[in-house]
């Protein structure tokens, strides 16, 4: 679950221009194999997989994204920073995780 939430919080430094969409959809492709979607909203909150929303800060200018994950501060720094769909870049984790992260869709 760490991981999901881990997940949910590290897309929305893609999203950097939340008022534009009322949702932006990313799926994240780890190295090992596994996919998650995370739906980022415009409160400043993401749920992955269903799980429930989670808050987040952002630090564009280091291209990374911190929340607190039960009790634990978890972060994930990007490759680059972007808000359109097929956006693509890579990122890692304080979990040890890495990938691929692409926007799939943004409703607005």
């Amino acid at each position: 679950m760490k991981t999901r939430l881990l997940i949910a919080i590290a897309g929305l430094a893609l999203v950097a221009t939340p008022a534009l969409a009322a949702s932006t959809t990313v799926e994240f492709a780890r190295n090992d194999g596994q996919t998650t979607t995370v739906v980022f909203n415009t409160d400043g909150t993401a749920s992955a997989n269903g799980q429930p929303a989670s808050p987040y800060t952002l630090d564009e200018a280091a291209k990374k994204i911190c929340g607190q994950v039960e009790g634990q501060e978890l972060c994930v720094t990007f490759g680059e920073m972007g808000s359109t769909v097929g956006f693509s870049t890579t990122y890692n984790d304080t979990a040890g995780n890495s990938g691929t992260a692409t926007i799939t869709a943004v409703t607005e």
